[in-house]
């Protein structure tokens, strides 16, 4: 009904569909609704979810809220049910923010600015994803930044609550170690869980909503992108009597430490801006390596394709 009485507040919703359906094409795709006054949709979801026979392989959030702001219980719910999924077979996409490590508190109250990581996109069972801007316009690829007309900022940063996962310790430590501009570690919880995991392009993706083209950006556009590649590859793995990728980030780390080209390294950006709001003292710089702007790199699908179906 809300979006029959005002299209544009489908347009997040408007995108996610579709480019998961432009990308896997063919492939049966729902479509999740949550109550608007529901206390914690991402909590809501996932119960929702967990009772469901039979549910879709891949899932795609674009949506995400302050971690400090969510209820700790939930947080913690969320994480287990995250798991569970991943041995199911199931593997799940977060956008990474579109507000750099300030959050989206700080687009209109730079007094807001600081290390302000999302949620769920640093819990460790989902693969978090950024964005990068360039190759649109016949540029290099770069980390996206309103800083350089990128409309949003790639959000990235260290969870609150979940310790750095094993099969990113090495390539955090990296970056901790060696990557350039690192702000202090005591503003940021550096031992945790760093995000995003890997990055897409997310500038001037096209949809249509109530019939009208319009230009559209975020890690909202580069993470549906993604989860429909993931589809992809999943119907080759089970049509080669495969099970599909399920908990996604082991491999993806394990692929980029053993496997050249999967991952178009990106060493330039920032992400102390926000979008289209003030840019804070304090963000990451982008790096040779594990990042948290773009995480392992922006995604070639046919090298992970070949990747994956070999794993």
């Amino acid at each position: 009904m809300v979006c029959l009485l005002e299209p544009n507040n489908c347009g997040e919703a408007n995108l996610d569909v579709q480019f998961i359906m432009g990308v896997a094409q063919g492939a049966p795709t729902w479509f999740w609704v949550i109550d608007p006054n529901s206390q914690d949709p991402f909590l809501d979801w996932v119960i929702a979810l967990a009772a469901t026979k039979n549910p879709p392989l891949v899932h795609s959030i674009s949506y995400g809220g302050i971690v400090t702001e969510e209820p700790l219980a939930n947080v913690f719910r969320y994480n287990t049910e995250m798991c569970k999924f991943g041995l199911r077979g199931m593997t799940v996409f977060v956008a990474s923010g579109d507000d750099g490590v300030a959050n989206y508190g700080a687009r209109a109250d730079s007094s807001q600015c600081g290390f302000n990581p999302s949620f769920p996109a640093t819990s460790p069972y989902v693969t978090a994803v950024g964005a990068t801007q360039g190759p649109e316009s016949g540029a290099p690829e770069v980390a996206c930044s309103s800083a350089t007309g990128g409309v949003i900022t790639t959000g990235g940063g260290f969870s609150v609550n979940f310790p750095r996962p094993a099969y990113q310790d090495v390539v955090v430590s990296n970056y901790l170690k060696n990557g350039p501009n690192v702000p202090p570690t005591n503003l940021y919880n550096s031992t945790n869980r760093g995000y995003p995991d890997v990055a897409l392009l997310g500038l001037n993706y096209e949809v249509y909503i109530d019939r009208f083209a319009t230009a559209v950006s975020g890690t909202s556009a580069s993470t549906p992108t993604f989860a429909g590649m993931i589809t992809l590859i999943n119907g080759l793995r089970l049509k080669a009597g495969k099970p599909p990728v399920g908990f996604l980030n082991p491999a993806l780390y394990k692929i980029a430490a053993t496997t050249k080209g999967v991952f178009r390294d990106v060493t330039s950006g920032e992400n102390n801006c926000t979008a289209g709001g003030p840019c804070c003292q304090y963000g990451f710089t982008a790096a040779p390596g594990w990042d948290p702007l773009t995480g392992l790199g922006s995604v070639d699908f046919e090298a992970l394709k070949n990747a994956l179906l070999k794993y």
